[in-house]
C-alpha cells in the first residue's frame, strides 16, 4: 500500500483526535475496514491514490463536532437529530479542507452521503456529479456498518451475503450499480472471516488486505 507524507500526517490526525474523543475511539477500527475496502474497490476502477486513501480513513472526522447522544442513540433519530448528524460530512469535509489543505480528499469526504438517485446529503448531487471515490466510500461505509457496525437503533448487524443483498436492492437509488455488482465480487474473493475474529485486530485487518492491495 503507497505511502505518503499526506497519509502520514492523516493517520497522526486520526489517532490524536480519537484518542481523546469517544466517538472517533469507538469507530477507529470502522474506519480502518473502510479505508481498505476502499482502497481495493478503487484500484478495480483505478482511482486509487493518497486522496482516496485518506478521505476513506476520515470520512466519519466530521463526528467530533456532534454529540455522542445522538450518534449513538439507541432509537429512532427525530427530525432534528437527523440534520445534525447530516453535518458531519460537511464539518469533515472542513477539516481536510482547511487543516489538511487537501481538497480533492475533502470533496471525497463530503460526497460520501450523496445518492445516486439525488436524494443525498449535503448537496443532493445525484449520478455522476458525485465523485467516483465519494461513491465507492458510501458503498463500503454502508456494507461496514451493516455487517460489524451497527451501534446505533439497538439493529442487528447482517450477515455478509444479507448486506451484499441490501446493496444490490439499493442499486441505481442510493449506490451505483455498476460498483455495486465490483464490490460484491471483491467480497467473493476476500472470503471474510466471521466478524468477532477481524472486527477489532488491527493484526488481522493487514492481513485480509495485504495480499490483495497492489503497493
Amino acid at each position: 500500500m503507497k505511502s505518503s507524507d499526506f497519509l502520514l500526517r492523516a493517520e497522526r490526525l486520526f489517532n490524536q483526535i480519537s484518542q481523546d474523543h469517544e466517538v472517533l475511539r469507538i469507530f477507529k477500527y470502522h474506519s480502518l475496514r473502510v479505508m481498505y475496502f476502499s482502497i481495493y474497490l478503487g484500484q478495480q476502477v483505478g482511482c486509487d491514490d493518497d486522496d482516496l486513501q485518506i478521505a476513506s480513513l476520515l470520512h466519519d472526522i466530521g463526528k467530533i463536532g456532534l454529540a455522542k447522544e445522538i450518534l449513538l442513540k439507541p432509537s429512532k433519530l427525530d427530525e432534528l437529530e437527523y440534520q445534525i448528524i447530516q453535518a458531519h460530512s460537511t464539518i469533515g469535509n472542513n477539516i481536510l479542507r482547511k487543516t489538511l489543505n487537501m481538497p480533492r480528499a475533502a470533496v471525497f469526504v463530503r460526497d460520501h452521503h450523496e445518492r445516486w438517485d439525488g436524494k443525498g446529503y449535503p448537496r443532493g448531487l445525484e449520478k455522476e456529479n458525485i465523485s467516483t471515490q465519494g461513491r465507492i466510500i458510501g458503498i463500503c461505509d454502508a456494507f461496514d456498518t451493516m455487517t460489524i457496525d451497527r451501534r446505533n437503533y439497538n439493529r442487528r448487524t447482517l450477515t455478509y451475503q444479507e448486506a451484499i443483498r441490501e446493496l444490490k436492492r439499493c442499486s441505481w437509488t442510493q449506490f451505483d450499480g455498476k460498483l455495486v455488482d465490483l464490490f460484491e465480487s471483491l467480497i467473493h474473493d476476500l472470503d471474510l472471516p466471521t466478524p468477532e475474529h477481524w472486527a477489532e485486530n488491527m493484526e488481522t485487518i493487514e492481513k485480509i488486505f495485504a495480499a490483495k492491495i497492489i503497493d
